[in-house]
Parts: C-alpha cells; structure tokens; sequence
C-alpha cells in the first residue's frame, strides 16, 4: 500500500482538473490494468528458474540496458523532494563562483546524497518500519487536505468540468503513474508464505489505494477548482497549520517510497 499510494495521491486533483469529471475513469481502468500486469509478473517469475525480483525480469527481457533503464526511473522522486523543499525554503540557494543552485537543484541534490547509502542496503526488515511511515504520512496529507477545506473553510464549492479533450493525455499519464508500484510486486511474491494468496493481496491493495486516489481527486478539485496545481500542497493556504503539515508529511512520505524503489532495484546489481 505504502508504494501503490505514495506521492501519486498529491497530483490527482490536477489530474481531475486536466481530464474532468469523466478522467476518473481512466483511473479505475489503471487500476484494472495494473492489477492484471502484476499477475503476469507472477507468471513471467515462475516461467524459468533464478527470476526473483524486478531486475532480474528487466534484465531477461532486454539485457544489461534494461536493468539499467530501472534504475533511472527513480530520477521522479528526486525531483518531487527538490521541489517540495523549495517550497518550504524558497530563498534556500547556494553560489560558489560560476555555480548557481537554484532551490530546487539546491535540495534535489542534498535529497540525492541523503538516499545514496540506501542503495547498499540488503536486509528488506530496515525498510519496514520506514514503509509504516510511509503509510501514515500519505494518510497525514490526505486529512490535512480534508481539514483546510472542511474545518478551514476553503470549502468544496467548485464545480469543475465534466470532460477536458485537450489535456486529457496530461490525466492518463499522471493516473497511470499512481500505479507505478511493480517494481515490489516480485519480491512481495517471494517471501509470502503462501504464495498462492498473492492475487488476493493484489486485489486488497488496489482497491484500497483506488479508493484514496479518487477520494483525494473529487476533494482537491472540489476545493481548488481550475486554479488547481500539480501537486495538492501547492494549493493550500501557507498560513494555515494542516498546510504546513501537509507539505512536510509529503517529504516524509516521498522518502519511503523512493527507498522502496531504489531497494528492490538495486538489490540484484
């Protein structure tokens, strides 16, 4: 659950906005997609022996480049961090002779050194506790957007469109990431006890992270309207004590699951 509903649940809202009403749709779809492509990962790891985790897929469909390309997807939370810190230290920057750090770069660099002993990681029970966290936090933010608009009184007043054409294709990539959690399905698989409940699993997951993602989407869009930005946080009032909250457990909550995915990507290499 911790990485199935991580960092993805702060920009449903404005996948709500850039899609509409009828986008939502295309997010149960995801769901039903993921759910199916996660039992053919079962399959492609019972196809042949020594196939155990995600690298290990990746290398055996496309070679050394493959397990390579895993591992650069994990750029996007590096940059989730950096901008997420900003936000909170906006007049944060570094000038060293010719080179300037923007906030940004300043903190995705820093986010970069911190999570790099991560990588060399072998016991999976060190992340455990961390993917507790992980859980509590993107709960955390999801209240907090709850409270600004119900307790705050930002309130639920807009609207919104029913169907965007002209940014749909910006909706169907940001819902298709919220899914992005296979990189742990294979090592899920291997250490259960009895495998054979993988599938149930599965559908547990999915449909409680389902529930959360459209939950988030209807409030953020409901509250935020077409000023709605690409992550939730963006939109709260900075004055406010639950937006400040909100901002900080979605560093917290980002931390985890960027761990997760170096971890399980990492593991074999």
């Amino acid at each position: 659950i911790n990485v199935l509903c991580g960092v993805g649940i702060l920009s449903t809202p404005y996948a709500a906005k850039e899609g509409g009403w009828l986008g939502l749709i295309i997010l149960f779809t995801f769901a039903l997609l993921s759910f199916y492509t996660g039992l053919l990962l079962r399959q492609c790891l019972d196809s042949q022996p020594g196939l155990e985790t995600y690298p290990d897929i990746g290398q055996a469909a496309f070679g050394t480049y493959g397990r390579i390309a895993l591992s650069a997807c994990c750029v996007e939370y590096i940059i989730l961090e950096g901008d997420n810190l900003a936000s909170l230290f906006p007049n944060a920057y570094v000038s060293l002779g010719g080179l300037e750090l923007s906030p940004q770069r300043l903190f995705a660099l820093m986010a970069t050194l911190a999570v790099l002993p991560t990588v060399w990681l072998r016991d999976l029970s060190v992340l455990s506790y961390i993917s507790a966290g992980g859980v509590v936090a993107s709960i955390l933010a999801v209240l907090c957007l709850f409270w600004v608009g119900l307790i705050d009184q930002v309130g639920f007043h807009n609207k919104g469109t029913t169907l965007n054409i002209a940014t749909l294709p910006v909706a169907v990539g940001l819902y298709g990431y919220c899914y992005s959690g296979h990189a742990v399905f294979p090592n899920i698989y291997t250490s259960m006890a009895n495998p054979n409940k993988f599938p149930s699993v599965l559908i547990a997951c999915f449909a409680i992270c389902s529930l959360l993602y459209a939950g988030t989407a209807v409030m953020g869009y409901t509250m935020f309207g077409e000023a709605t930005e690409s992550q939730f946080t963006l939109n709260m009032p900075k004055d406010l004590i639950a937006s400040k909250i909100a901002v900080w457990t979605t560093v917290c909550s980002s931390l985890p699951d960027f761990l997760h995915n170096l971890f399980f990507i990492y593991i074999d290499l």
